[in-house]
């Protein structure tokens, strides 16, 4: 678990230093090895979390698209199959208890060293995709 730990630390100080080097604002918790930092994105903020996980060794950045509170959820889910099904990184992700749906980005660090263009890909190619289909998801919440 040393290791593991030791690599998820330094991944986190990668990531820190990635965002530093692109001038983003973060905020941190070095207890969890979690970073909170927002995209101007628009007329509108994208807010994104990176997570490290030093025993299953995944960095996840998860992104609120919006919350439903009008459809039954199953129009929503039926569309993210298809739009999932198309995505090559990443995926939309449906809470049904707090009506969530928010976009998900994995990658390992297993047996590798990941450099910070990783983080900035993430980042980028997330951002990306919540402004090519958000819209398009709002209106299908809305219509139901």
């Amino acid at each position: 678990m040393i290791l593991t730990s030791t690599k998820a630390w330094k991944h986190y100080m990668l990531l820190c230093r990635t965002l530093d080097r692109n001038g983003i604002t973060y905020k941190r918790n070095d207890k969890r090895l979690c970073v909170r930092c927002t995209l101007p994105e628009g007329d509108k903020d994208h807010s994104f979390l990176f997570s490290i996980d030093p025993e299953k060794m995944l960095i996840s950045l998860y992104s609120p698209v919006l919350t439903d509170s009008e459809t039954s959820g199953q129009e929503l889910a039926a569309a993210l199959c298809v739009i999932n099904n198309d995505l090559r990184h990443g995926c939309f992700c449906y809470c049904i208890e707090d009506r969530l749906l928010y976009f998900r980005m994995t990658t390992s660090f297993y047996e590798t060293n990941l450099s910070g263009e990783v983080f900035e890909y993430m980042l980028s190619r997330a951002a990306d995709t919540i402004e090519e289909y958000s819209e398009p998801l709002r209106k299908l919440s809305e219509q139901s």
